[in-house]
C-alpha cells in the first residue's frame, strides 16, 4: 500500500496540464494591487487575473528609491501555490529583488509563467502601478520546483526576455533542455523518490547545450526546498547575482573549484560551457 501511495503521488506531482494555456488571456485585465508586508523588508502585492494571480514580493525599500530592480519570475509544483514557497521567494525578494509567482498549479507548458513576464515588464510602463520604472526589465530569471521547473525552462524557450534558469527538482524533457541557450542550474535531492534526479534531473543537464551546473542536495528530499530551504535560498541569490547582476565573484561561485564545488552538502557536482 505505501508504495501504491508513493507512486500516485509521484505521478500527481511531475502530472502536466494536457489541456494548453492561451496566452492572450493569461494574467490579463489585472485589477490594482492588494499590497500586503511579509516583514519589516519585503512586501507582496496580489494583482487579480481573468486565469491566475499574480503574486509579487519586492523589496520595502522599493518605495523610497530610484533603483530598478531584476526579476524572478517562479514556476509551482503541481497542485502547489506560491504560499508553500513563501520562505524561500520573500528571501531572494529580499536579497534585491522583484519575485513574481503566479498562481497556476498545471504551469509544466512554461506559458504562465512566459506571461508572467510580460506581466511585469508591462508594470513597468504602467504610470499607475507600484512598479512603474522600478522593474530592471533587461535583467530576469526563472526559477521554479518540480513541474514548476519544466515551466522555468519551457520560460526561457519561450521568452527571450528570460536569462536564466534556477531548476529545482525540476522534469524539463531532454529535448526541451537541449533547446536552452542561457545560463541554468538543474538541482536536484539525493533522497528525492518523486523526481529521481539519474531519470529526470541529470539527463536534462547532460544534454543541456548552455552554461549548466548540476548539483544534488545531500539527503535532499523533494520538498526539502519548502520545508528547509536556506541551503536553496543562499544559492539562488548566488545564481541571480551571478546572471542578472553580472556578479563575477557570484559567478566564480559555480565554476570547478568555487564554493559550490567544495560544499559538501552537495554531491555530484558539476559544471559545463561557463
Amino acid at each position: 500500500m505505501k508504495r501504491k501511495i508513493t507512486s500516485i503521488m509521484a505521478a500527481a506531482l511531475i502530472l502536466t496540464s494536457s489541456a494548453p494555456v492561451c496566452l492572450s488571456t493569461v494574467n490579463a485585465a489585472s485589477s490594482s494591487a492588494s499590497v500586503t508586508v511579509v516583514n519589516n523588508n519585503v512586501c507582496t502585492a496580489r494583482f487579480e487575473g481573468s486565469k491566475f494571480d499574480n503574486i509579487v514580493f519586492f523589496p520595502e525599500a522599493m518605495y523610497e528609491t530610484d533603483e530598478k530592480y531584476p526579476v524572478v519570475v517562479w514556476g509551482n509544483g503541481t497542485f502547489a501555490s506560491p504560499s508553500l514557497y513563501y520562505e524561500l521567494l520573500s528571501q531572494i525578494s529580499a536579497g534585491g529583488y522583484i519575485v513574481v509567482a503566479n498562481t497556476d498549479r498545471f504551469c509544466g507548458s512554461g506559458e504562465s509563467e512566459s506571461a508572467s513576464v510580460d506581466f511585469i515588464i508591462a508594470e513597468n510602463g504602467n504610470a499607475d502601478s507600484i512598479f512603474y520604472n522600478k522593474v530592471d526589465t533587461d535583467n530576469i530569471g526563472a526559477a521554479g520546483h518540480s513541474q514548476g521547473g519544466k515551466s522555468a525552462v519551457n520560460a526561457a524557450l519561450l521568452n527571450p526576455n528570460v536569462d536564466c534558469v534556477f531548476n529545482i527538482a525540476g522534469i524539463p524533457s531532454r529535448y526541451e533542455a537541449s533547446q536552452l541557450s542561457v545560463p541554468t542550474f538543474f538541482m536536484a535531492g539525493t533522497n528525492d523518490y518523486i523526481v529521481y534526479p539519474a531519470l529526470w534531473v541529470k539527463p536534462a543537464y547532460k544534454k543541456c547545450n548552455a552554461p549548466a551546473v548540476y548539483a544534488s542536495l545531500k539527503n535532499g528530499l523533494h520538498l526539502t526546498c519548502c520545508d528547509s530551504p536556506a541551503v536553496y535560498i543562499e544559492y539562488a541569490l548566488d545564481w541571480f547575482d551571478a546572471f542578472l547582476k553580472d556578479d563575477e565573484d557570484a559567478k566564480s561561485v559555480f565554476l570547478d573549484g568555487g564554493k559550490l564545488s567544495k560544499d559538501k552538502r552537495w554531491v555530484e557536482y558539476d559544471s559545463k560551457n561557463f
